[in-house]
């Protein structure tokens, strides 16, 4: 049994809110991190991507986690960034969210939770692609973590080809489901 951490905030360690095991009738987090970052990038001109298998059936996709920090002007911008849903392939836009900049702080890179108003039913191996349009004065930090290997993430955008990650690991980005 996998149990999952859902964070919050970091300080010179992981302060965990609570529990969920994924699978369980209340709802799971997925993820492919161990809650602890290993480095941080911005993609001007293109996108974090990570691969989650929500299986057979359709699953109720109720938001993303984001392990991260604004940078740019000290007031966030007045617009929001983009949560897009992919097949397997990369090909076919499944769903798009938005979500706004404003979440985001400067600073420390913290957990930022993303609800989605209504959920998203997705089925099978999706992507879940963050675009923050960002550029040298307004983006987000997005951390990735290496303790697994990596293997589930990618960099780009819909209508894209998307590229390998230079480093071996995974985006902090989490998937929030409920059964």
């Amino acid at each position: 049994m996998t149990m999952r951490c859902r964070t919050r905030t970091w300080q010179a360690g992981i302060i965990c809110l609570g529990m969920a095991v994924a699978g369980t009738a209340a709802g799971a987090e997925l993820k492919h991190d161990d809650g602890s970052a290993d480095g941080r990038k911005s993609l001007g001109g293109s996108g974090e991507m990570i691969r989650f298998d929500l299986g057979d059936g359709p699953r109720s996709v109720t938001g993303v986690s984001i392990f991260g920090s604004r940078y740019g002007l000290p007031e966030p911008p007045e617009e929001d960034f983009l949560v897009y849903f992919l097949s397997p392939d990369e090909r076919t836009v499944l769903a798009t969210k938005l979500a706004p900049y404003r979440l985001f702080e400067r600073g420390d890179d913290r957990w930022v939770q993303v609800d989605f108003a209504q959920p998203v039913e997705l089925s099978g191996p999706v992507w879940v692609v963050l675009d923050f349009r960002a550029h040298r004065t307004k983006g987000v930090y997005v951390s990735y973590d290496t303790s697994g290997g990596g293997g589930h993430s990618r960099s780009g955008l819909p209508g894209l080809p998307s590229k390998e990650v230079d480093f071996a690991g995974d985006w902090m980005i989490r998937l929030h489901v409920a059964d």
